[in-house]
């Protein structure tokens, strides 16, 4: 990205709301609907400002989730929001996915949002493997991410050149042509399902 993540966590949230509009074509929604709500670990890589696990966590009281970030300025307005809604399921920790200090084997689902079309190779497959251990042996993964608008309309394909114009301009082209199930495989999991949305697409993933 071209900017810094503590520079921008007061307008993430802004922005998150207006390239995913509420709705059934939400893709957050569709996130949430893959979780049950039951006495469960969740684990939120690379959580930012929480926009995934905030509201999950009002929508479901029974799951337990743990988010992670190496941006101290997210991580605060995520604090914010969950001292405004008063819950007790989600915690934020300062880690660095890369170098995760989490009990091995102790999650039940892992999401990664929007994150790995951002990253270095080397640093992308350190994030995958280290959420491979973190997940319990019959653990789920989430991942959410950009794909090219299969659609001619105007507004998904606006969208989306929005989006690359503040992404690196060899990061993203390069993750959008990978092979995503190679991808996955080297680092211990397969696609179990695919649901594709305007210009995101979610990934269900089990550990091989």
């Amino acid at each position: 990205m071209r900017y810094s993540y503590d520079t921008v966590a007061l307008a993430f949230d802004f922005i998150d709301t207006i390239f995913f509009k509420l709705g059934k074509n939400n893709p957050r929604k569709a996130i949430y609907n893959l979780i049950p709500n039951e006495n469960i670990n969740i684990l939120d890589v690379c959580t930012g400002t929480g926009s995934n696990i905030i509201k999950l966590a009002r929508k479901k009281a029974l799951v337990n989730i743990t988010g992670i970030d190496n941006s101290q300025g997210m991580l605060n307005v995520g604090l914010k929001k969950i001292l405004k809604h008063k819950l007790s399921n989600v915690k934020l920790l300062l880690q660095d996915a890369t170098n995760m200090m989490l009990e091995a084997k102790s999650f039940d689902y892992a999401i990664i949002s929007l994150i790995l079309h951002e990253m270095e190779d080397d640093v992308a497959y350190k994030t995958l493997q280290n959420t491979h251990k973190a997940l319990k042996d019959d653990g789920k993964l989430i991942v959410f991410e950009f794909i090219v608008p299969e659609s001619r309309k105007f507004l998904p394909n606006f969208a989306f050149k929005l989006v690359k114009k503040v992404e690196n301009k060899e990061l993203f082209p390069a993750f959008l042509a990978k092979d995503k199930e190679e991808y996955f495989k080297i680092n211990g999991f397969k696609i179990d399902k695919a649901h594709k949305f305007q210009y995101t697409i979610i990934y269900e993933l089990s550990k091989i």
